[in-house]
C-alpha cells in the first residue's frame, strides 16, 4: 500500500513492517519511523502467520507433516519404543517419529547444550546423511532442518542450528542477540563482496584503455584476472552460507527475501564467471597470434580450463533452473556472446587435427568432413527445424564416423604425443555423436506419423537468418543448409548467400583453417548443388606430361590399395573418398593439359588426356564398386544405404510372409515379411517386416513406426527376446533408425518380383 508493506501476525492483526538495514532482517515499524524500531518478526510458512522473535524463543512452534514431507523415510517403528533422547535406532542410524512418520537425524554437536540436543532432520540420499557416527557435519551437502525436544517431550523447530558449525558460549543464551551475532559474519561477508565488485570496475577501469598487447595491458589483465577468481570463491563460499543457514534465515528474511537474495546472488556467480572466461581469453589470445605446436598446445590447455570453469558454471544454472524455470531468459542473456561448450570442443578438435598433421599451418584435408560437421552443429544447425533437420543430423552423424574409423585406422605407435592428440579428437568426435544420437532419439519420441520419418532421399535447401550481431555491427548475411554429393556420397554444408545481378544464387563456404583465403563456391547445376572449381593454373607442358605420365603408372597401385581397405573393412566412404581425390587430380591434369596451345597437333598430348580421362573414369566406377559391395554387409542395418542400394537397382525383395496374425487381444497384429535379397547372386541380404492393425490394411497404411529392418539372425527374434535380454542385464541396442518411412517402403515394392 503506497510502498509500505503489511503482514498478518499470528494473534489475527495487521502490522507494518520493513527492513532493517543493519540487520537485512523485519522489524515492526511506526508509520513516523524513517527506520524501524520494534521487535524482529519472522514468518511461518505453514501459517503464513508472522511471530516476533521474542515469542518464538518462548513457545517455538512445533514442526508440522508438510514441512517434513521432504524427509521422510518408508521405516515404521510402529510398537517399538524410543530410547531416552526420544530416538530409534535402525542399522546404525537414528530415527524421530513425527505426524507418525519416520525421519533421519543427526546430532548438531555445536548447536547442543547440557540442558538440551539438537539434532538435524536429514534427506538419507544427502552426503550429509552419511556419517557413521551420525554427527553433523556442516562441511556436507544437503538440506537439513534443525529441531529440539521441548520440556513436554513434542519436537520443535531450533533456531540454534547453525550450520556455519560457530561454538556455542554461555553469553548466546540471549536468542535475540545469538541471532544478531551469528547473522553478523554473513553480513560482512555480503559486504566484502560489494567492496570487491567494486574493485574489479577499477580494476577494469584501468585495463580497459591501455594500448592493446602491450606489458602494461598484459600485467592489468593479469591482475584483473586474479581478482576475478578470488570475487567467485568468495561469491561461492557466500551462496554456501546463504544455503547452509537455510532453516533459520528463510523465518527471518520471509515474504520472498530469502528467495530472491539467493537468486540474485547465483545470477551474480553467472556473471562473474563469464567474466573470467572474458579475461582468460582476452589474456589467451593476443592480438597476432602465429600457429605452432607449442602455442597450439597452450591453446588446447587453455580451452581445458575454460571447460572447468564452464562445468562450474553450469552446475550454477541448474540450481537456478530448478529454482526459478523462469529464469532460463535471464540466462540466455546472460550468456549471449560467451562460446558454448560444443563451440571450445569443436575449437579442440581443430587442435587435434592440426597437431596430428605434420603442417600445424596446413592440415591434411583427412578429419576435415568433421570438423565441418562439428562447425555446422555448434553454430548453423540449431537454426534448422522440420524435415530438414532429421536428415542434416544423419548425414553430420555419417561424416563424423567415416572420419572416426580413418583416426582409428592411423598407426601412431611411433609418436606417443601424436597419439595423444588422436585419442583426444576420438574422445570429442564420441561427445559430438552422443549428441546427435540424443537430438535423433527426441525426434524419434515425437513422431506421430510415418510420413514424419527422415526421407533419405530429400534435398536439403533451408534458408535461414542466423542470429545476428551486437547493436551497430554489420548485419549477418542469410544462409542456406544444403546438401552437396562429393563423390558419390553426400555431406551437408552452411553457405552464405550471393545472388547477382541476373538473380543466380552463389553459396559461399569458408575454409575452417583458411578462413582469409577465398571461399570454396557452390552453384546449383543440374538441380543439384556442386562446387565450382577454381581456375586453372597455368604449368609448363612439360612438367604437366611428367606428372601425367608418373600418375597413369599408379593407377593400378591405387585400385589395389582401394582393395585392401575393403578387406579391412574399413569404411565405404572413405574408400570411395581415396579413389575420388586420385580421380579429381587426374580430371585436373586432363583439363590443364587441354589448356595448353596446339594440343590437338600433339598426338601424344591428346593420347595423355585421353588416358587420364579413362582411367579416371575407372577409379570412380570402381570405388562405386566397392560401396556397393560394403554396402551388402549382411550384419549392418542402415536404411541410408538401403536407399542407395535400391536408387542404383542393386536388391530384388521376395514377399516371405502375409498378414500372419501375432499375438491376442490388444497386442494383436499382422505381419508382412519382405526379403531383401541382392540381385547379383540373388542371395538374402536383410529382411524387411511390416507390422498392421487390420488384416485388409493397404501395404503402405501399416501402424506407426511398423516397419523396420532385420538382419537375418534378428528375423526370428521379437520383443520377447528383446525382454529376456533386459531381464538378463544385457544392453539393448536401439535401432529406430532402421525404421522404414513410406518413401523407402514405396521403393521396396516397386522392386518386388
Amino acid at each position: 500500500m503506497k510502498g509500505r508493506q503489511f503482514v498478518d501476525m499470528h494473534d489475527g492483526s495487521i502490522l507494518q513492517i520493513s527492513l532493517d538495514p543493519d540487520t537485512a532482517l523485519y522489524r515492526a515499524r511506526l508509520g513516523s519511523e524513517s527506520r524501524p524500531s520494534g521487535p524482529i518478526l519472522f514468518h511461518d510458512p505453514d501459517s503464513n502467520r508472522w511471530h516476533p522473535l521474542i515469542d518464538f524463543e518462548k513457545s517455538p512452534l512445533p514442526l508440522s507433516a508438510s514441512r517434513l514431507a521432504n524427509f521422510r523415510t518408508p521405516l515404521d517403528f510402529s510398537g517399538a519404543d524410543p530410547d531416552s533422547d526420544g530416538l530409534h535406532r535402525f542399522e546404525g542410524k537414528r530415527y524421530v517419529i513425527i505426524e507418525n512418520h519416520a525421519h533421519q537425524v543427526m546430532r548438531d554437536v555445536d548447536a547442543s547444550s547440557p540442558q538440551r540436543n539438537v539434532w538435524r532432520v536429514v534427506n538419507p540420499k544427502d552426503p550429509v546423511a552419511a556419517d557413521s557416527e551420525n554427527i553433523y557435519r556442516a562441511s556436507r551437502s544437503g538440506e537439513t532442518l534443525a529441531i529440539t525436544r521441548n520440556s513436554d517431550g513434542i519436537w520443535t523447530t531450533s533456531l540454534d542450528g547453525l550450520k556455519g558449525g560457530m561454538r556455542r558460549t554461555a553469553q548466546t543464551q540471549d536468542s535475540k542477540a545469538y541471532l544478531l551475532q551469528k547473522y553478523e559474519p554473513i553480513r560482512n561477508a555480503f559486504e566484502a563482496l560489494v567492496t570487491s565488485n567494486k574493485r574489479y570496475g577499477e580494476l577494469w577501469d584501468s585495463a580497459r584503455d591501455l594500448p592493446e598487447g602491450s606489458q602494461a595491458e598484459k600485467e592489468a589483465m593479469i591482475r584483473l584476472e586474479v581478482h576475478i577468481i578470488k570475487h567467485t570463491r568468495m561469491q561461492a563460499e557466500y551462496v554456501k552460507s546463504l544455503i547452509d543457514n537455510k532453516d533459520w534465515l528463510i523465518l527471518l528474511k520471509a515474504g520472498g527475501l530469502y528467495k530472491s537474495e539467493l537468486h540474485t546472488q547465483q545470477l551474480n556467480r553467472v556473471d562473474y564467471l563469464n567474466k573470467l572466461i572474458a579475461a582468460m581469453d582476452h589474456r589467451a589470445y593476443p592480438t597476432r597470434h602465429p600457429i605452432t605446436v607449442e602455442s597450439l598446445k597452450s591453446n588446447f590447455a587453455h580451452l581445458n580450463k575454460k571447460l572447468k570453469i564452464m562445468n562450474d558454471r553450469q552446475d550454477v544454472m541448474d540450481q537456478i533452473r530448478k529454482a526459478d524455470r523462469s529464469a532460463t531468459s535471464d540466462l540466455d542473456d546472460m550468456n549471449r556472446g560467451v562460446p558454448t561448450v560444443d563451440q571450445i570442443h569443436s575449437n579442440q578438435y581443430n587442435i587435434c587435427l592440426r597437431l596430428i598433421s605434420d603442417d600445424p599451418e596446413n592440415p591434411s584435408p583427412l578429419g576435415m568432413r568433421s570438423a565441418m560437421a562439428l562447425h555446422l552443429l555448434k553454430k548453423d544447425l540449431p537454426e534448422v527445424y522440420g524435415d530438414s533437420e532429421a536428415l542434416a543430423l544423419h548425414l553430420t552423424l555419417e561424416n563424423i564416423r567415416s572420419d572416426r574409423a580413418w583416426f582409428e585406422s592411423l598407426d601412431t605407435s611411433a609418436d606417443p604425443v601424436k597419439a595423444q592428440y588422436v585419442s583426444h579428437a576420438l574422445s570429442l568426435m564420441h561427445v559430438f555423436e552422443t549428441k546427435i544420437d540424443n537430438r535423433l532419439n527426441a525426434i524419434h519420441e515425437q513422431v506421430d506419423s510415418n510420413s514424419q520419418l527422415p526421407l533419405y532421399d530429400q534435398d536439403i535447401d533451408f534458408d535461414f537468418l542466423p542470429e545476428q550481431s551486437a547493436a551497430g555491427a554489420e548485419a549477418t548475411a542469410p544462409r542456406k543448409l544444403f546438401r552437396t554429393r562429393h563423390h558419390g556420397t553426400y555431406r551437408v554444408l552452411v553457405g552464405e548467400q550471393d545472388t547477382a545481378a541476373d538473380g543466380s544464387i552463389t553459396l559461399k563456404v569458408p575454409d575452417l583453417f583458411k578462413p582469409h583465403q577465398p571461399p570454396q563456391r557452390y552453384e546449383n547445376i543440374e538441380g543439384e548443388w556442386q562446387q565450382v572449381r577454381p581456375a586453372v593454373a597455368l604449368t609448363p607442358r612439360p612438367q604437366l606430361v611428367s606428372d601425367a605420365t608418373e600418375s597413369l603408372q599408379r593407377v593400378n597401385e591405387y585400385v589395389t590399395q582401394a582393395r585392401i581397405m575393403e578387406a579391412r573393412k574399413a569404411n565405404p566412404t572413405n574408400i570411395v573418398e581415396f579413389l575420388g581425390a586420385e580421380t579429381d587430380r587426374f580430371r585436373d591434369l586432363a583439363q590443364r593439359l587441354e589448356a595448353t596451345d596446339r594440343v590437338t597437333e600433339d598426338a601424344e598430348v591428346s593420347g595423355l588426356i585421353s588416358r587420364l580421362r579413362t582411367a579416371a573414369t575407372s577409379m570412380e566406377t570402381e570405388g562405386q564398386s566397392i560401396l556397393i559391395r560394403m554396402y551388402k554387409n549382411k550384419d549392418v542395418l542402415d536404411v541410408l544405404r538401403l536407399n542407395f542400394l535400391l536408387d542404383h537397382s542393386q536388391l530384388t525383395v521376395v514377399k516371405t510372409v502375409e498378414r500372419k496374425q501375432m499375438g491376442k487381444g490388444r497386442d494383436k497384429s499382422f505381419l508382412d515379411v519382405y526379403s531383401i535379397n541382392d540381385r547379383s547372386d540373388n542371395s538374402q541380404l536383410w529382411e524387411a517386416h511390416f507390422h498392421y492393425d487390420r488384416q485388409d490394411r493397404a501395404a503402405l497404411d501399416y501402424t506407426l513406426k511398423g516397419a523396420h529392418m532385420k538382419t537375418l539372425g534378428q528375423s526370428k527374434l521379437g520383443s520377447a527376446f528383446q525382454q529376456r535380454e533386459a531381464q538378463a542385464g544385457r544392453p539393448h541396442q536401439r535401432i529406430w533408425r532402421e525404421l522404414i518411412s513410406p518413401r523407402v517402403a514405396q521403393k521396396l515394392f516397386d522392386h518386388l518380383t
